[in-house]
């Protein structure tokens, strides 16, 4: 495994999947991610598709590119994972992550949020710690592959090859 280096894609907000390509997480990280654009990046080069731009509301009633996970016990690693502050209603603005189960078969998720200011891998049970990720708002598994998006060297390439 490739030590990952959480310094290594910043926190900006404005690279989300509406402003910047996907492939540019791998050619250009240190320009940054939002929690959606990083979500899309390691998604597609797990060689699955999302569509274009697909915020965090539309990705919960989506059910042709994903499908919905009931519990969190049942997560696996490459699923997506929606977190929100406990007063949340809606699923609009929802932050997002994907789950690694390690080899213990511990749930964590890798994500960028605003708060950490750069990508991290964290135990769910600690990332939940942040008060605007108090609750797990869904947990979808992306169903269509695209096996011309795979490219695991991306992912190793930023540390993050324990995806793929």
């Amino acid at each position: 495994m490739t030590t990952f280096n959480e310094t290594l894609i910043p926190y900006r907000p404005n690279r989300n999947p509406d402003t910047t390509p996907v492939k540019e997480v791998f050619t250009n990280p240190e320009a940054g991610t939002n929690c959606e654009l990083l979500v899309h990046a390691i998604v597609q080069a797990r060689g699955f598709v999302l569509p274009s731009g697909i915020r965090s509301s539309e990705l919960y009633y989506d059910t042709q590119y994903t499908e919905t996970i009931e519990d969190v016990s049942q997560a696996q690693t490459g699923d997506i994972i929606g977190l929100a502050p406990l007063e949340k209603v809606g699923f609009k603005g929802i932050h997002m992550g994907v789950i690694w189960r390690d080899q213990t078969n511990r749930i964590h998720i890798v994500h960028n949020a605003k708060h950490t200011g750069a990508v991290q891998t964290q135990d769910l049970e600690k990332a939940m710690q942040y008060r605007g990720h108090k609750k797990i708002a869904w947990i979808k598994r992306p169903i269509v592959q695209a096996s011309s998006f795979v490219d695991s060297e991306a992912l190793k390439k930023i540390g993050l090859d324990y995806l793929a």
